[in-house]
């Protein structure tokens, strides 16, 4: 059955009780700090560099917030993307354990932003589950699990097969790790809120600012802008992720864009997503499509998210992969409409972790490799008390290393072409059988 629903291209979130907010402020001609970035991370190292007294700008290219900061899926948590034991054979067993160690204390810190800022963002302590995909996931996941037992504060609860019928409407997994501590929130709601905390504080946002070459003069940067603008700044932080582009091609070798694409569902009834969802927890497969899905705030609806590609395609191309994705976990699903389709690039480094560093005395965080929605404010901050040598800038990510790949030699990644075959044509379809 085909629906009739007409699918709007843009973010759900992006809905007219939403919009994003409207800034305009004067240029200056000089800043103690000038922030390149206007999502997540921009905005809390405003905040640091604010609280020390600084007077901070944050420029954006486009409208502050408007890349992944408000297309992502809404899901708070903060643990590794890798392994402890990976971890340890790239950087050594105490980068390791600091990075595990460290995991938690990231997730309060943003709980805590959240609640002294009072931010209504639709946060709920709703826990998140990792689903195995295979058998051979979920003996990983149990290393994982003891792993984290051992070297973090963090709650972890191991789900066998049996004990997925209590969240999730599928016999497709394998068993699953359960992240009691993890929330969702509406991040749009979010990133609206952190602009507000910094707009109180005074710090100044500016809106269709593209930044594009910067020259050393001294002990000052001069900073080329569109529309022929400059401005003079002591100090800069780069917080652009997955949308440094090539003005910047040292950060741009290093972290690289990844689409992630979401689709949302038409509204469901109230017996028909306790059915999908009865747990109503934040979901994430182990599988290489890295699928993640949640109900909306309202449980009304189903956004369901993943890697349709690894390169930018149609975003009609990119819903009918996604939709099958989704039928294959819940054949109900087929014929259900779709109301948005969207897209949004994650900031991938090679190594697969942030990074909080310098670089020509510009100083940076990003990389965060589809943990942003924690680690990006976390790291804003910390990168922005390193800039003036406060101590609790200090974090295990500025252990982790940001290196570029021979692979990616132009200004685009087209090493992603290959990678996206090889996932799409071998890995898909091995884990499919």
């Amino acid at each position: 059955m085909k629906s009739s629903t007409k699918t709007e291209d843009f973010p759900y979130w992006w809905r007219k009780d939403n919009p994003f907010s409207l800034t305009k402020v004067d240029l200056p001609k000089k800043v103690d700090v000038l922030i390149i970035g206007g999502g997540y991370t921009g905005l809390c190292a405003s905040l640091a560099v604010n609280s020390l007294g600084a007077d901070a700008l944050v420029i954006d290219k486009g409208n502050a917030g408007e890349g992944a900061s408000t297309r992502n899926g809404g899901m708070f948590g903060a643990h590794p993307r890798l392994s402890w034991e990976k971890i340890k054979s790239v950087f050594g067993e105490t980068v390791a354990d600091s990075v595990f160690e460290e995991a938690p204390q990231a997730l309060n810190f943003v709980k805590n932003i959240i609640d002294e800022n009072k931010i209504d963002c639709d946060f709920v302590n709703s826990g998140r589950i990792q689903l195995a995909w295979t058998k051979e996931h979920f003996s990983r996941q149990k290393k994982m699990a003891d792993n984290i037992s051992k070297k973090s504060a963090a709650k972890i609860e191991l789900l066998e097969k049996a004990d997925l019928s209590g969240y999730i409407a599928t016999e497709k997994y394998y068993g699953g790790l359960h992240f009691p501590e993890h929330c969702s929130l509406d991040p749009k709601k979010f990133h609206n809120g952190l602009l507000a905390a910094a707009m109180n504080a005074g710090v100044k946002l500016k809106n269709d600012c593209e930044a594009k070459k910067i020259s050393r003069e001294g002990n000052y940067y001069r900073v080329a802008l569109s529309n022929n603008m400059t401005i003079t700044t002591s100090k800069i932080i780069m917080a652009t992720n997955g949308y440094a582009g090539i003005n910047f091609p040292w950060f741009f070798r290093r972290v690289f864009p990844i689409p992630s694409y979401l689709i949302t569902t038409e509204e469901l009834s109230e017996s028909f997503m306790k059915n999908l969802l009865p747990g109503n927890k934040m979901m994430v497969e182990t599988r290489s499509t890295h699928s993640y899905f949640r109900s909306s705030p309202d449980n009304k609806r189903i956004i369901f998210g993943g890697r349709a590609s690894m390169i930018n395609i149609p975003h009609e191309k990119a819903k009918k992969r996604l939709q099958k994705i989704m039928s294959e976990i819940w054949p109900d699903t087929v014929g259900v409409g779709i109301t948005n389709m969207w897209s949004g690039n994650t900031g991938f480094t090679f190594n697969q972790l942030p990074h909080v560093g310098r670089v020509d005395d510009i100083y940076y965080a990003m990389g965060f490799s589809g943990s942003g929605t924690v680690l990006a404010p976390y790291l804003g901050y910390k990168v922005g008390y390193q800039a003036f040598g406060d101590r609790r800038g200090e974090t295990a990510y500025t252990l982790t290393g940001l290196s570029t790949n021979p692979f990616h030699l132009w200004s685009k990644p087209h090493f992603l072409k290959l990678v996206d075959m090889w996932y799409r044509l071998y890995v898909d379809n091995t884990e499919r059988q």
